[in-house]
């Protein structure tokens, strides 16, 4: 269904009484109204509350906040539509239907004072509910120009840019940053996107990386409104990180410059949507859509995890070549499927000034796209087990140590049909466990048949971590916001416990009596692993990507986005701080408990001594790093590379490179079989490979 039918609203007049006037598939007609726009701006402030509130409050509570929201939609409704233009808007719904067309709901304000409303919320419950959430609704701008879709060749370029200037509130930019790019990884694997970030806050940095064009701008940052000017601005940062609030005016003459210039304007900023009563233009989206073809803005403030989801769907919808009305509707949907008593879906508004929403004429990906492997067998099936599958023929070696092939050890291969992003073995060797996209399973290593597989409880982000309890009888996950504990024999789940953003980390404690989480909301934060109960919160200055236990659970070492890894003691009282110069992703414990490995953004493999904190060893990996082990023995060393595509086995006292496994893509996670004898590695090539190590005389 690609063909669009418009059901025009256009409202115009003062002083509380407005003509309203639709141009629909059904036909036309016009009514006067009554309308009481200061009494419903107003109720603004209540309604932004209630909109965060709803996204973090117990469900029964959220459920209670939505009749305000409700109480708008259904007072906008019933007062602009009436009966007359009710019965023509569920016409013309089937009438689009019976043509196979989907109908858009295109309001064509122009009255001022009205403009502020939150129509985005308007309620009938015998056409189903929130029309928004059925109907793309657009804010159309009239302008003289005519908008034709950008001819491009995929990959879309998105350049994004964050701003946080000292003198402002805190906003967790570096969450949502890291979010975003997690989110958006599957586009840009297929060859659909491209995100690429402004190095500053400034204009200057801005400017420069604008004159290299873009198709789409990002900005995640603070939006204000200026009552004097009555103009919206964003707030960028100056050459000494103090607050510099750019007007929408000077935005947009700043984004004309661009060659080629952005057809879309993603603003992920509070207030960037409102404007003023008297002014129709006054709001950032509306001044900046005079520029652009279309604008996504933000009518209340939005939490990170609600920003990052909408953003994931839409851009996802807007590559699949849906229209940017279609795409901002799906991503409504994508917050509701989320939470769906949440009402944070009601915060974008989008700003149109064509009527044409196709604003892409994609030639499609710029590089292929390597083919989907086949769907493994589902678990029980008797198909054959695919462990036994042969890997093709290495490449010569590229002189940094030897490949598998001159060892003579072939790894076999489990074809998961998802991307691997973590691993873990069991005690027993038999068993590995691994996260991806939309599962998490249970393999036996020997023949490749599925255990016990269950669904991840977020479709959007994927299980990051998995790990076994020491006594081998529980498995933990952590994946959107929250870490998970599962019946090792069968995936009964058996506990969930929740952060405010997604969970990078987890580990349990030797004794199985904690559960060590790690999160992109920048905590660490250890639950009594039976009941979830809360025991301690700790708290690094950007996004924690990793925590483990010291094998006798003396202590804990986490590693974090703001360039250090530092060790704990059980109780949170900070021992030691280990600066490293990049970003560090992962990090692993010696079997001795006396060595700790971290690996960085820059292909840098350490080890450390944790008792004196001086460096041991150092290796170089090349490229980002995404994960470490150290073997059970501690004489090996595994690193996994997402730049390279290959994972790598190290002498971790000479740092020799033993063996170098190589796959088809960005090699997410690494993990030693109990006894030395394996390496498992998972990549987003849909393949876990199983590789035998060499015995120790042979090396």
């Amino acid at each position: 269904m690609s063909a669009i039918s418009d059901y025009v609203l256009e409202i115009s007049g003062w002083d509380g009484q407005y003509e309203v006037a639709v141009t629909s598939p059904a036909g036309e007609a016009s009514t006067r109204v009554t309308l009481d726009a200061d009494h419903i701006n107003s109720q603004l402030g209540n309604l932004q509350a209630a909109v965060l509130a709803s996204s973090a409050i117990p469900r029964a509570i959220a459920h209670g906040l939505e009749r305000p929201a409700r109480d708008v939609g259904e007072h906008l409704f019933d007062t602009v539509f009436g009966d007359l233009l009710h019965g023509l808007f569920l016409s013309s719904r089937q009438r689009a239907d019976a043509d196979d067309r989907a109908l858009r709901l295109v309001l064509r304000v122009r009255a001022p004072e009205l403009a502020s409303l939150p129509w985005e919320l308007l309620y009938c419950q015998k056409l189903g509910g929130y029309l928004s959430m059925r109907e793309p609704i657009v804010r159309y701008v009239d302008t003289p120009e005519v908008v034709r879709p950008m001819r491009a060749e995929a990959p879309l370029r998105v350049l994004g840019m964050t701003a946080l200037p000292g003198t402002l509130a805190r906003l967790d930019i570096d969450s949502e940053r890291a979010a975003l790019e997690v989110a958006l990884r599957p586009l840009g694997d297929r060859g659909l996107l491209q995100l690429d970030w402004v190095q500053g806050q400034t204009v200057d940095d801005l400017s420069r990386q604008l004159l290299r064009g873009c198709h789409i701008l990002h900005f995640i940052g603070h939006g204000s409104y200026d009552p004097q000017r009555q103009e919206g601005m964003v707030a960028l940062a100056d050459a000494d990180g103090r607050q510099h609030l750019l007007h929408a005016s000077a935005l947009a003459a700043l984004i004309s410059v661009a060659q080629p210039r952005p057809q879309l304007v993603m603003l992920n900023s509070c207030q960037s949507g409102m404007g003023n009563s008297h002014d129709l233009f006054s709001s950032t989206a509306a001044v900046l859509v005079r520029t652009v073809p279309a604008v996504v803005a933000m009518q209340f403030a939005v939490t990170d995890k609600a920003a990052t989801r909408f953003s994931a769907a839409f851009y996802e919808a807007l590559a699949a070549g849906r229209s940017v009305d279609e795409a901002v509707r799906v991503g409504r949907v994508a917050l509701i499927a989320g939470k769906d008593d949440s009402l944070e879906w009601a915060t974008p508004v989008l700003y149109l000034r064509g009527g044409d929403a196709q604003l892409f004429d994609l030639a499609g990906p710029s590089r292929s796209v390597p083919p989907k492997p086949p769907d493994p067998p589902t678990a029980g099936t008797t198909d054959p087990p695919t462990a036994g599958t042969v890997d093709p023929p290495l490449h010569p070696d590229d002189g940094h140590g030897p490949h598998l092939g001159p060892h003579g050890m072939t790894p076999r291969v489990l074809n998961t049909g998802q991307w691997v992003h973590s691993l873990a073995f069991h005690r027993d060797g038999r068993r590995l466990a691994s996260g991806s996209r939309k599962w998490v399973r249970v393999w036996d290593v020997q023949t490749g048949n599925r255990i016990w597989e269950q669904p991840a409880a977020a479709w959007l982000t994927p299980v990051f971590a998995v790990e076994f309890s020491h006594d081998g009888r529980r498995l933990a996950t952590g994946g959107a916001d929250t870490a998970r504990v599962w019946s090792a024999a069968n995936g009964e789940p058996l506990l969930a416990v929740r952060h405010d953003h997604m969970v990078f980390g987890v580990a349990f404690s030797p004794d199985g009596h904690r559960l060590a989480t790690a999160s992109a909301d920048r905590t660490v934060r250890l639950w009594d692993a039976t009941s979830g109960d809360p025991l301690l919160r700790i708290r690094h200055d950007s996004v924690v990507s990793d925590v483990v236990f010291s094998p006798d659970g003396q202590f804990l070492a986490t590693t974090s986005a703001d360039r250090s890894v530092r060790v704990w003691s059980a109780g949170g009282d900070l021992l030691l701080r280990l600066r490293h110069p990049h970003a560090t992703k992962a990090l692993a414990f010696a079997g001795d408990g006396l060595r700790l490995a971290t690996c960085d953004d820059e292909g840098a493999a350490r080890v450390w001594d944790v008792r004196g904190g001086h460096q041991l060893l150092l290796v170089r990996h090349g490229g980002a790093l995404k994960d470490i082990a150290f073997s059970p023995d501690g004489r090996w060393l595994a690193t996994a590379s997402t730049s390279d595509r290959s994972a790598a086995v190290w002498d971790a006292a000479q740092g020799e490179r033993i063996v170098r496994i190589q796959h088809g893509h960005n090699v997410f996670g690494v993990a030693f079989s109990p006894d030395n004898r394996w390496l498992a590695s998972g990549s987003e090539d849909k393949t876990i490979k199983l590789t035998p190590l060499p015995a120790p005389s042979a090396y």
